[in-house]
């Protein structure tokens, strides 16, 4: 495998700075681009140059990548809140739509032949009563699934080989356990604190479960197989929030309450994404279950 010179953009952040980690694991040489609004400089090693900066400011990345060479970038950045794009679209817009215009423009002008996106399989299908495949039509239902499939076609048209991951719902060790972090996260942080669980709705809201260490392999997957497009990366098992709540406990023994509050705008009922094509095409299975995900991100 031959060493690669890698810009990660986001790198700093919850699933960047593990695709950092897997990338120095295999010997690549990593520039992380980040401007640290929820990332944080202690993900990564010390070893690492994190320069900060907001990749929907063009003149910015601009000449913080002037003069640089990559022969691949891994854009990770991104605004990733599916109620606050519903508050704040122009930021979403900026951000997601404008800044990976950017980052296209970055990696042609540093000479980078590959380009990974990652997107979301989460929001951008919309409901999914059966996992959603690559085929199936995109239905999102915020301004976050919107500016996402938009950022996928720049992508697309960039001139690079590209592969954007369509992700479901990632977690996983450093993600915020706060309200910026996912619903395990903020469970594991409620349950460390001895505090209620809160459930929005009744608890069968289903989604798919994806351990961080699986997408990190995902990535750089792809960045060695010699496939183009878009690929969903999950594990095509939809588990509602009742059930996570089961498996949580006989990890970590019963939350102390479990209390509900109103159904929020712009989530939907059921998320899950077939993986059968990057099985198929040789570039990526899942491999760690929910249960092991979450004895692991406990134990962080």
């Amino acid at each position: 495998m031959t060493q690669r010179r890698v810009l990660v953009t986001g790198g700093a952040g919850f699933i960047g700075s593990h695709v950092v980690d897997a990338l120095l694991a295999r010997g690549d040489e990593v520039l992380v681009i980040d401007d640290l609004s929820t990332g944080a400089r202690g993900n990564l090693g010390d070893a690492v140059e994190c320069r900060t900066v907001d990749i929907s400011d063009g003149p910015e990345l601009g000449r913080a990548v002037e003069g640089e060479r990559f022969d691949s970038v891994v854009h990770c950045a991104s605004r990733t809140k599916v109620v606050e794009s519903l508050e704040k679209p122009d930021l979403y817009r900026r951000v997601i739509v404008d800044g990976t215009r950017n980052v296209v423009d970055a990696a042609l002008a540093t000479g980078a032949r590959d380009l990974i996106n990652l997107s979301t399989g989460g929001a951008i299908y919309g409901e999914t009563p059966q996992c959603a495949t690559e085929e199936t039509p995109l239905r999102p239902a915020s301004p976050y699934g919107e500016f996402k499939a938009d950022a996928e076609r720049i992508v697309g048209d960039a001139g690079l080989r590209s592969v954007t991951l369509r992700l479901a719902n990632a977690y996983g060790p450093r993600q915020r356990r706060d309200l910026e972090g996912g619903v395990i996260a903020i469970f594991l942080g409620a349950w460390q604190r001895h505090e209620p669980l809160t459930v929005y709705g009744d608890g069968t809201a289903e989604r798919d479960y994806l351990f961080v260490d699986d997408i990190a392999a995902a990535v750089t997957a792809a960045l060695d197989a010699d496939v183009m497009g878009v690929y969903n990366i999950g594990t095509g098992v939809p588990t509602s929030v009742l059930a996570l709540i089961e498996v949580m406990s006989e990890v970590l023994g019963p939350p102390a309450a479990v209390r509900h509050a109103p159904r929020r705008e712009g989530e939907i009922q059921r998320s899950c994404v077939d993986v059968s094509r990057a099985g198929r095409d040789g570039l990526w299975r899942p491999r760690t279950s929910l249960r092991e995900g979450i004895e692991r991100t406990a134990r962080a």
